[in-house]
Protein backbone atom coordinates (compact mmCIF):
# COMPACT_ATOMS: atom_id res chain seq x y z
CA UNK A 1 0.00 0.00 0.00
CA UNK A 2 1.13 3.33 -0.48
CA UNK A 3 0.82 6.03 1.89
CA UNK A 4 -0.96 8.22 -0.10
CA UNK A 5 -3.79 5.68 -0.32
CA UNK A 6 -4.39 6.61 3.58
CA UNK A 7 -5.50 9.81 2.98
CA UNK A 8 -8.82 8.35 0.96
CA UNK A 9 -9.45 6.04 4.72
CA UNK A 10 -8.47 8.51 7.07
CA UNK A 11 -10.33 11.41 7.11
CA UNK A 12 -8.49 15.08 8.23
CA UNK A 13 -5.32 12.78 7.14
CA UNK A 14 -2.33 14.98 5.27
CA UNK A 15 0.80 13.72 3.63
CA UNK A 16 4.07 15.20 4.53
CA UNK A 17 7.22 14.20 2.24
CA UNK A 18 7.21 11.99 -0.78
CA UNK A 19 4.48 9.17 -1.49
CA UNK A 20 6.16 5.74 0.25
CA UNK A 21 5.03 2.47 -0.14
CA UNK A 22 5.08 -0.10 2.71
CA UNK A 23 4.72 -3.79 3.48
CA UNK A 24 3.34 -4.24 6.55
CA UNK A 25 1.85 -1.90 9.68
CA UNK A 26 3.81 -2.05 13.28
CA UNK A 27 2.66 -0.35 16.22
CA UNK A 28 5.46 -1.52 18.06
CA UNK A 29 9.23 -0.01 17.28
CA UNK A 30 10.60 -2.98 18.15
CA UNK A 31 9.23 -4.78 15.70
CA UNK A 32 9.55 -2.53 12.81
CA UNK A 33 11.40 -3.90 9.54
CA UNK A 34 12.90 -1.82 6.56
CA UNK A 35 9.93 -1.42 4.28
CA UNK A 36 7.27 -0.90 7.29
CA UNK A 37 5.07 1.55 8.36
CA UNK A 38 4.67 2.56 12.25
CA UNK A 39 1.84 4.26 13.65
CA UNK A 40 2.22 5.60 16.95
CA UNK A 41 -0.66 4.80 19.30
CA UNK A 42 -0.63 6.21 22.64
CA UNK A 43 -1.15 3.17 25.32
CA UNK A 44 -1.84 3.27 29.38
CA UNK A 45 1.90 3.07 30.28
CA UNK A 46 3.35 4.72 27.09
CA UNK A 47 2.83 7.28 24.11
CA UNK A 48 3.90 5.66 20.94
CA UNK A 49 5.36 8.78 19.74
CA UNK A 50 8.35 9.07 21.87
CA UNK A 51 9.30 5.73 19.82
CA UNK A 52 9.30 7.46 16.38
CA UNK A 53 12.64 8.24 15.75
CA UNK A 54 13.45 4.29 17.06
CA UNK A 55 11.21 3.20 14.80
CA UNK A 56 12.58 4.91 11.46
CA UNK A 57 16.25 4.09 12.66
CA UNK A 58 14.63 0.22 12.50
CA UNK A 59 13.59 1.24 8.83
CA UNK A 60 10.45 2.30 9.07
CA UNK A 61 9.52 4.84 5.56
CA UNK A 62 6.23 6.06 6.52
CA UNK A 63 5.00 6.78 10.22
CA UNK A 64 1.46 7.27 10.94
CA UNK A 65 0.89 10.10 14.14
CA UNK A 66 -1.10 12.76 15.12
CA UNK A 67 -1.28 16.19 13.48
CA UNK A 68 -0.61 18.08 16.62
CA UNK A 69 2.90 15.99 16.90
CA UNK A 70 5.69 16.47 14.08
CA UNK A 71 8.32 14.59 15.47
CA UNK A 72 12.13 13.89 13.90
CA UNK A 73 11.50 11.14 11.35
CA UNK A 74 14.01 12.04 9.15
CA UNK A 75 14.00 10.57 5.79
CA UNK A 76 10.35 9.60 7.26
CA UNK A 77 6.99 10.10 5.12
CA UNK A 78 4.82 11.34 7.62
CA UNK A 79 0.89 10.52 7.57
CA UNK A 80 -0.85 13.26 10.01
CA UNK A 81 -4.31 12.30 11.56
CA UNK A 82 -6.39 13.75 14.23
CA UNK A 83 -6.34 10.51 16.31
CA UNK A 84 -3.90 7.35 15.34
CA UNK A 85 -5.66 4.81 17.43
CA UNK A 86 -9.10 6.08 15.72
CA UNK A 87 -7.69 6.30 12.36
CA UNK A 88 -7.08 2.41 12.78
CA UNK A 89 -10.93 2.03 12.82
CA UNK A 90 -10.19 2.69 8.38
CA UNK A 91 -7.07 1.77 7.53
CA UNK A 92 -6.76 -2.04 9.62
CA UNK A 93 -9.60 -3.02 7.40
CA UNK A 94 -8.02 -1.98 4.26
CA UNK A 95 -4.52 -3.70 4.98
CA UNK A 96 -6.69 -6.87 5.99
CA UNK A 97 -9.59 -7.47 4.06
CA UNK A 98 -10.23 -11.10 4.87
CA UNK A 99 -9.89 -10.33 9.36
CA UNK A 100 -13.61 -9.41 9.12
CA UNK A 101 -14.38 -12.92 7.12
CA UNK A 102 -14.86 -15.18 10.55
CA UNK A 103 -17.53 -14.98 12.65
CA UNK A 104 -16.40 -13.86 16.24
CA UNK A 105 -17.55 -14.88 19.48
CA UNK A 106 -16.16 -12.64 22.42
CA UNK A 107 -15.77 -13.87 25.67
CA UNK A 108 -15.27 -11.55 28.45
CA UNK A 109 -14.92 -11.95 32.61
CA UNK A 110 -12.81 -12.06 35.35
CA UNK A 111 -12.88 -16.27 35.72
CA UNK A 112 -13.94 -18.90 32.68
CA UNK A 113 -12.90 -16.92 29.66
CA UNK A 114 -10.29 -19.47 28.89
CA UNK A 115 -12.23 -22.49 29.73
CA UNK A 116 -15.15 -20.97 27.83
CA UNK A 117 -13.25 -21.14 24.41
CA UNK A 118 -12.02 -24.64 24.53
CA UNK A 119 -15.62 -25.95 25.28
CA UNK A 120 -16.40 -23.35 22.82
CA UNK A 121 -13.78 -24.38 19.88
CA UNK A 122 -14.59 -28.74 21.02
CA UNK A 123 -18.55 -27.90 19.87
CA UNK A 124 -17.68 -25.91 16.91
CA UNK A 125 -15.20 -28.31 15.44
CA UNK A 126 -18.06 -31.04 16.29
CA UNK A 127 -20.36 -28.79 14.42
CA UNK A 128 -18.48 -29.21 10.94
CA UNK A 129 -16.85 -25.76 11.46
CA UNK A 130 -13.02 -24.56 11.38
CA UNK A 131 -12.19 -22.68 14.52
CA UNK A 132 -9.57 -20.19 15.91
CA UNK A 133 -8.81 -19.00 19.19
CA UNK A 134 -7.17 -16.06 20.27
CA UNK A 135 -6.73 -16.33 24.04
CA UNK A 136 -4.39 -16.40 27.95
CA UNK A 137 -2.71 -19.60 26.61
CA UNK A 138 -2.32 -19.45 22.67
CA UNK A 139 -3.61 -18.57 19.70
CA UNK A 140 -5.23 -21.63 17.65
CA UNK A 141 -6.18 -22.63 14.22
CA UNK A 142 -5.82 -25.02 11.49
CA UNK A 143 -3.49 -27.33 14.02
CA UNK A 144 -1.47 -24.38 14.94
CA UNK A 145 -0.28 -23.55 18.22
CA UNK A 146 1.41 -20.16 18.94
CA UNK A 147 2.34 -18.93 22.68
CA UNK A 148 0.28 -15.59 23.83
CA UNK A 149 2.16 -12.60 25.03
CA UNK A 150 -1.42 -10.78 25.93
CA UNK A 151 -4.73 -12.06 26.30
CA UNK A 152 -6.22 -9.89 23.59
CA UNK A 153 -3.49 -8.42 20.92
CA UNK A 154 -2.91 -4.89 20.17
CA UNK A 155 -5.12 -3.89 17.42
CA UNK A 156 -2.40 -4.45 14.45
CA UNK A 157 -1.65 -7.71 15.97
CA UNK A 158 -5.19 -9.04 16.09
CA UNK A 159 -6.17 -8.07 12.67
CA UNK A 160 -3.12 -9.68 11.14
CA UNK A 161 -3.54 -12.74 13.39
CA UNK A 162 -7.59 -12.55 12.23
CA UNK A 163 -6.47 -12.32 8.69
CA UNK A 164 -4.19 -15.08 8.96
CA UNK A 165 -6.55 -17.33 10.28
CA UNK A 166 -9.01 -16.72 7.16
CA UNK A 167 -6.44 -17.40 5.27
CA UNK A 168 -6.51 -20.89 6.50
CA UNK A 169 -10.26 -20.51 5.91
CA UNK A 170 -11.20 -20.59 9.48
CA UNK A 171 -14.78 -19.44 9.93
CA UNK A 172 -15.00 -18.85 13.45
CA UNK A 173 -13.22 -17.49 16.04
CA UNK A 174 -13.37 -17.79 20.08
CA UNK A 175 -11.96 -14.78 21.51
CA UNK A 176 -11.39 -13.76 25.23
CA UNK A 177 -11.83 -10.10 25.16
CA UNK A 178 -10.01 -8.62 28.28
CA UNK A 179 -10.92 -5.49 30.02
CA UNK A 180 -7.28 -3.93 29.30
CA UNK A 181 -8.12 -4.39 25.65
CA UNK A 182 -11.70 -2.94 25.58
CA UNK A 183 -10.31 0.17 27.85
CA UNK A 184 -7.56 0.15 25.17
CA UNK A 185 -10.09 0.28 22.22
CA UNK A 186 -7.56 -3.33 20.64
CA UNK A 187 -11.08 -4.26 19.60
CA UNK A 188 -11.43 -1.59 17.28
CA UNK A 189 -14.44 -2.12 14.41
CA UNK A 190 -14.75 -5.61 15.25
CA UNK A 191 -18.48 -6.85 15.26
CA UNK A 192 -19.15 -10.02 17.32
CA UNK A 193 -21.48 -12.49 16.05
CA UNK A 194 -22.09 -13.70 20.00
CA UNK A 195 -20.07 -11.60 23.02
CA UNK A 196 -20.60 -13.53 26.69
CA UNK A 197 -20.23 -12.50 29.71
CA UNK A 198 -18.40 -15.13 32.45
CA UNK A 199 -18.90 -13.38 35.58
CA UNK A 200 -16.69 -10.05 37.89
CA UNK A 201 -14.46 -10.11 40.95
CA UNK A 202 -11.87 -8.48 42.26
CA UNK A 203 -8.79 -8.48 40.00
CA UNK A 204 -6.84 -5.81 37.87
CA UNK A 205 -7.49 -2.99 40.41
CA UNK A 206 -3.91 -1.55 39.70
CA UNK A 207 -4.97 -0.58 36.26
CA UNK A 208 -8.69 0.10 36.77
CA UNK A 209 -9.60 2.61 39.23
CA UNK A 210 -12.32 0.46 40.97
CA UNK A 211 -14.49 -1.97 40.40
CA UNK A 212 -17.38 0.05 38.61
CA UNK A 213 -14.61 1.21 36.17
CA UNK A 214 -13.44 -2.79 35.66
CA UNK A 215 -17.14 -3.11 34.72
CA UNK A 216 -17.41 -0.60 32.44
CA UNK A 217 -14.57 -1.68 30.41
CA UNK A 218 -16.30 -4.88 30.19
CA UNK A 219 -19.56 -3.38 28.81
CA UNK A 220 -17.88 -2.20 26.20
CA UNK A 221 -18.01 -5.41 24.14
CA UNK A 222 -21.86 -5.19 24.39
CA UNK A 223 -21.80 -1.77 22.75
CA UNK A 224 -23.70 -1.87 19.32
CA UNK A 225 -20.74 -0.95 18.01
CA UNK A 226 -19.14 -4.01 18.59
CA UNK A 227 -21.87 -6.53 19.28
CA UNK A 228 -23.69 -7.25 15.73
CA UNK A 229 -25.46 -10.62 17.46
CA UNK A 230 -26.65 -11.75 20.18
CA UNK A 231 -25.61 -11.44 24.34
CA UNK A 232 -24.96 -14.59 26.73
CA UNK A 233 -25.04 -13.55 30.05
CA UNK A 234 -24.25 -15.06 33.55
CA UNK A 235 -27.35 -13.93 35.50
CA UNK A 236 -26.62 -15.14 38.39
CA UNK A 237 -23.39 -12.58 38.98
CA UNK A 238 -24.85 -9.63 40.62
CA UNK A 239 -22.34 -7.26 37.97
CA UNK A 240 -24.72 -9.73 35.08
CA UNK A 241 -27.47 -8.37 35.93
CA UNK A 242 -26.76 -5.02 36.07
CA UNK A 243 -25.32 -5.88 32.30
CA UNK A 244 -28.55 -7.56 31.09
CA UNK A 245 -30.79 -5.33 31.89
CA UNK A 246 -29.50 -2.60 28.93
CA UNK A 247 -28.82 -5.61 26.60
CA UNK A 248 -31.67 -6.61 24.22
CA UNK A 249 -32.45 -10.01 23.84
CA UNK A 250 -30.04 -11.20 26.09
CA UNK A 251 -29.54 -15.11 27.00
CA UNK A 252 -29.43 -15.79 30.47
CA UNK A 253 -27.65 -18.25 32.12
CA UNK A 254 -27.29 -19.55 35.79
CA UNK A 255 -28.92 -21.90 38.93
CA UNK A 256 -30.36 -19.29 40.69
CA UNK A 257 -34.20 -18.08 39.68
CA UNK A 258 -35.47 -18.14 36.50
CA UNK A 259 -32.54 -18.30 33.38
CA UNK A 260 -32.87 -18.78 30.07
CA UNK A 261 -29.90 -21.72 30.26
CA UNK A 262 -30.19 -23.54 33.77
CA UNK A 263 -28.92 -26.95 34.94
CA UNK A 264 -31.95 -29.38 35.80
CA UNK A 265 -29.47 -31.82 37.80
CA UNK A 266 -25.57 -32.14 38.17
CA UNK A 267 -23.56 -35.04 39.36
CA UNK A 268 -20.19 -35.46 40.65
CA UNK A 269 -17.97 -38.26 39.41
CA UNK A 270 -14.54 -39.00 39.74
CA UNK A 271 -12.71 -37.43 37.20
CA UNK A 272 -15.79 -35.22 35.63
CA UNK A 273 -19.25 -34.95 36.04
CA UNK A 274 -22.63 -35.74 34.48
CA UNK A 275 -25.02 -32.48 34.42
CA UNK A 276 -28.48 -32.33 32.22
CA UNK A 277 -29.61 -28.57 30.67
CA UNK A 278 -32.04 -26.87 29.71
CA UNK A 279 -32.69 -24.38 27.45
CA UNK A 280 -34.20 -22.44 24.16
CA UNK A 281 -32.50 -25.59 22.31
CA UNK A 282 -34.45 -27.87 24.70
CA UNK A 283 -32.56 -30.39 27.02
CA UNK A 284 -29.34 -32.02 26.75
CA UNK A 285 -27.63 -34.29 29.15
CA UNK A 286 -23.62 -34.75 29.29
CA UNK A 287 -21.10 -36.30 30.72
CA UNK A 288 -18.00 -34.16 30.84
CA UNK A 289 -14.28 -34.67 32.38
CA UNK A 290 -14.81 -31.07 33.60
CA UNK A 291 -14.87 -30.79 37.13
CA UNK A 292 -17.38 -28.94 39.23
CA UNK A 293 -20.53 -26.31 39.89
CA UNK A 294 -17.92 -23.63 38.00
CA UNK A 295 -17.01 -25.59 35.06
CA UNK A 296 -21.30 -25.86 35.04
CA UNK A 297 -21.20 -22.05 34.66
CA UNK A 298 -18.45 -22.51 32.06
CA UNK A 299 -20.57 -25.16 30.18
CA UNK A 300 -23.79 -22.68 30.20
CA UNK A 301 -21.74 -20.21 28.77
CA UNK A 302 -19.97 -22.17 25.67
CA UNK A 303 -23.81 -23.71 25.20
CA UNK A 304 -25.10 -20.75 25.01
CA UNK A 305 -22.76 -19.15 22.65
CA UNK A 306 -23.20 -21.84 20.51
CA UNK A 307 -27.05 -21.88 20.49
CA UNK A 308 -26.95 -18.17 19.31
CA UNK A 309 -24.64 -19.16 16.30
CA UNK A 310 -27.15 -21.86 15.30
CA UNK A 311 -25.11 -24.69 16.45
CA UNK A 312 -27.48 -28.22 17.06
CA UNK A 313 -27.42 -30.13 20.67
CA UNK A 314 -26.10 -32.90 18.95
CA UNK A 315 -22.57 -31.15 18.09
CA UNK A 316 -23.14 -29.40 21.90
CA UNK A 317 -23.49 -32.41 23.36
CA UNK A 318 -20.68 -34.27 21.74
CA UNK A 319 -18.37 -31.22 22.20
CA UNK A 320 -18.33 -31.34 25.65
CA UNK A 321 -17.73 -34.74 25.56
CA UNK A 322 -14.71 -34.73 23.07
CA UNK A 323 -13.05 -32.15 25.53
CA UNK A 324 -10.50 -33.83 27.72
CA UNK A 325 -8.85 -31.40 30.06
CA UNK A 326 -8.18 -27.41 29.87
CA UNK A 327 -4.52 -26.63 30.22
CA UNK A 328 -4.01 -25.26 33.99
CA UNK A 329 -7.85 -25.12 34.45
CA UNK A 330 -8.64 -27.88 37.66
CA UNK A 331 -5.72 -29.63 35.74
CA UNK A 332 -5.25 -33.48 37.87
CA UNK A 333 -1.48 -34.55 37.74
CA UNK A 334 -1.81 -37.94 37.47
CA UNK A 335 0.32 -40.49 39.61
CA UNK A 336 -0.02 -43.92 40.70
CA UNK A 337 0.33 -42.94 44.25
CA UNK A 338 -3.65 -42.50 44.59
CA UNK A 339 -2.85 -38.36 45.28
CA UNK A 340 -5.48 -36.16 44.18
CA UNK A 341 -3.59 -33.01 42.97
CA UNK A 342 -4.96 -30.33 40.81
CA UNK A 343 -3.50 -27.36 39.42
CA UNK A 344 -4.96 -24.15 38.74
CA UNK A 345 -4.70 -20.70 37.33
CA UNK A 346 -6.61 -18.99 39.91
CA UNK A 347 -4.80 -15.67 41.26
CA UNK A 348 -7.81 -13.73 42.18
CA UNK A 349 -10.05 -14.06 45.37
CA UNK A 350 -13.34 -15.41 43.52
CA UNK A 351 -10.92 -18.23 41.75
CA UNK A 352 -9.42 -19.15 44.38
CA UNK A 353 -12.34 -19.83 46.47
CA UNK A 354 -14.02 -21.57 43.52
CA UNK A 355 -11.27 -23.88 43.45
CA UNK A 356 -10.71 -24.39 46.99
CA UNK A 357 -14.76 -24.91 47.43
CA UNK A 358 -14.49 -27.61 44.15
CA UNK A 359 -11.76 -29.31 45.97
CA UNK A 360 -13.79 -29.64 49.48
CA UNK A 361 -16.57 -32.00 46.94
CA UNK A 362 -13.84 -33.93 45.32
CA UNK A 363 -12.76 -34.95 48.81
CA UNK A 364 -12.93 -36.98 51.96
CA UNK A 365 -10.11 -36.08 53.47
CA UNK A 366 -8.73 -32.43 54.09
CA UNK A 367 -7.47 -29.71 51.62
CA UNK A 368 -4.09 -28.18 51.41
CA UNK A 369 -3.48 -25.25 49.39
CA UNK A 370 0.07 -24.04 47.81
CA UNK A 371 -0.85 -20.46 46.69
CA UNK A 372 0.99 -16.99 46.48
CA UNK A 373 0.37 -13.51 44.62
CA UNK A 374 1.90 -12.05 41.78
CA UNK A 375 3.71 -8.83 42.23
CA UNK A 376 3.46 -5.11 40.50
CA UNK A 377 0.04 -6.14 40.47
CA UNK A 378 -3.24 -5.62 42.63
CA UNK A 379 -1.69 -5.54 46.04
CA UNK A 380 -5.35 -5.08 47.82
CA UNK A 381 -6.35 -8.70 46.50
CA UNK A 382 -3.56 -10.33 48.73
CA UNK A 383 -5.22 -10.21 51.94
CA UNK A 384 -8.05 -10.93 50.92
CA UNK A 385 -6.40 -14.41 49.43
CA UNK A 386 -5.25 -14.93 52.19
CA UNK A 387 -8.30 -15.11 53.96
CA UNK A 388 -10.08 -16.98 51.37
CA UNK A 389 -7.27 -19.79 51.42
CA UNK A 390 -7.20 -20.10 55.32
CA UNK A 391 -10.99 -20.18 55.59
CA UNK A 392 -11.62 -23.20 52.72
CA UNK A 393 -8.17 -24.81 53.51
CA UNK A 394 -7.12 -27.40 56.33
CA UNK A 395 -3.52 -26.79 55.49
CA UNK A 396 -2.12 -23.03 53.58
CA UNK A 397 1.33 -23.10 51.95
CA UNK A 398 2.08 -19.66 51.03
CA UNK A 399 5.03 -19.34 48.45
CA UNK A 400 5.36 -17.12 45.79
CA UNK A 401 3.84 -16.90 42.41
CA UNK A 402 5.71 -14.35 39.81
CA UNK A 403 7.05 -11.50 42.44
CA UNK A 404 8.40 -9.27 39.72
CA UNK A 405 10.16 -6.50 41.19
CA UNK A 406 8.60 -6.83 44.27
CA UNK A 407 10.58 -8.69 47.83
CA UNK A 408 8.68 -12.10 48.08
CA UNK A 409 8.80 -11.58 51.76
CA UNK A 410 6.93 -8.41 51.37
CA UNK A 411 4.50 -10.10 49.29
CA UNK A 412 3.91 -13.04 51.73
CA UNK A 413 3.47 -10.51 54.10
CA UNK A 414 0.44 -8.97 52.65
CA UNK A 415 -0.62 -12.31 52.10
CA UNK A 416 -0.54 -13.26 55.69
CA UNK A 417 -1.87 -10.27 56.51
CA UNK A 418 -5.47 -11.39 56.01
CA UNK A 419 -5.66 -14.62 57.80
CA UNK A 420 -6.63 -14.35 61.66
CA UNK A 421 -5.18 -18.00 62.83
CA UNK A 422 -1.96 -18.74 61.69
CA UNK A 423 -1.42 -21.53 63.11
CA UNK A 424 -1.99 -24.04 60.39
CA UNK A 425 -0.38 -21.90 57.86
CA UNK A 426 3.03 -22.78 56.50
CA UNK A 427 5.51 -19.86 54.71
CA UNK A 428 7.68 -21.16 52.00
CA UNK A 429 8.97 -18.61 49.45
CA UNK A 430 10.20 -21.27 47.53
CA UNK A 431 7.83 -22.04 45.39
CA UNK A 432 9.62 -26.05 44.33
CA UNK A 433 9.93 -26.33 47.96
CA UNK A 434 6.23 -25.42 48.91
CA UNK A 435 5.17 -27.97 46.60
CA UNK A 436 7.08 -30.69 48.03
CA UNK A 437 5.73 -30.02 51.57
CA UNK A 438 2.42 -29.90 50.18
CA UNK A 439 2.71 -33.29 48.84
CA UNK A 440 4.79 -34.53 51.54
CA UNK A 441 1.83 -33.74 54.39
CA UNK A 442 -0.91 -35.50 52.55
CA UNK A 443 -2.63 -38.08 53.36
CA UNK A 444 -5.08 -40.23 51.87
CA UNK A 445 -8.39 -38.84 51.30
CA UNK A 446 -6.16 -35.59 51.14
CA UNK A 447 -6.59 -32.98 47.97
CA UNK A 448 -4.16 -30.86 47.06
CA UNK A 449 -4.20 -27.06 44.61
CA UNK A 450 -1.50 -25.91 43.39
CA UNK A 451 -2.84 -22.44 42.59
CA UNK A 452 -1.75 -19.48 40.82
CA UNK A 453 0.18 -20.43 37.53
CA UNK A 454 -1.82 -22.92 36.33
CA UNK A 455 -0.30 -23.71 32.61
CA UNK A 456 2.54 -21.12 32.73
CA UNK A 457 5.92 -22.67 32.32
CA UNK A 458 8.08 -19.77 34.08
CA UNK A 459 8.50 -17.88 37.33
CA UNK A 460 9.33 -13.95 37.04
CA UNK A 461 11.81 -13.24 39.85
CA UNK A 462 13.29 -9.92 39.76
CA UNK A 463 14.04 -9.27 36.13
CA UNK A 464 14.75 -13.08 35.25
CA UNK A 465 12.23 -15.35 33.69
CA UNK A 466 12.95 -18.70 34.25
CA UNK A 467 11.41 -22.06 33.55
CA UNK A 468 8.88 -23.14 36.45
CA UNK A 469 5.48 -25.43 34.87
CA UNK A 470 3.89 -26.37 38.63
CA UNK A 471 2.69 -29.66 37.08
CA UNK A 472 6.24 -30.76 36.14
CA UNK A 473 7.48 -29.58 39.29
CA UNK A 474 4.91 -31.62 40.83
CA UNK A 475 5.42 -35.11 38.56
CA UNK A 476 9.44 -34.22 40.05
CA UNK A 477 8.52 -34.04 43.75
CA UNK A 478 6.87 -36.90 43.35
CA UNK A 479 9.86 -38.86 41.69
CA UNK A 480 11.85 -37.54 44.36
CA UNK A 481 9.51 -38.70 47.49
CA UNK A 482 8.16 -42.02 46.27
CA UNK A 483 11.35 -42.91 44.31
CA UNK A 484 9.36 -43.26 41.04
Amino acid sequence: MKASELLSIVRGSALVGDDREFSRLQSDSRAVRPGDAFIALKGSLSDGHAFIEKAVEAGAGVVVCRSDSMPRAQGATLVTVPDTRAALEGILPALFPRALKPRLLGITGTSGKTTTTYILESILRQAGMNPGVIGTIDMRYGGLSIPANNTTPGPVELYEALDTMAKSRVDAVAMEVSSHSLDQDRIVGLSFACAVFTNLSQDHLDYHRDMDDYFLAKKKLFDEKHLAGRAVINADDPWGQKLISGVPGALSFGRKGRRDITVRSLRNLPGGMILTLTGPFGELTVRTHLMAEINAYNIMAAVGAAHALGTGTDAMIAGIEALEQVPGRLEPVRNSHGLTILVDYAHKPDALKNVLACARTLTRGRVISVFGCGGDRDRTKRPVMGAIASELSDLVIVTSDNPRSEEPSAIIGDILAGIADQSYVVVEPDREEAIRQGITAMKEGDCLIVAGKGHETYQIVGGRKTSFDDRECVRKCLREIFGS
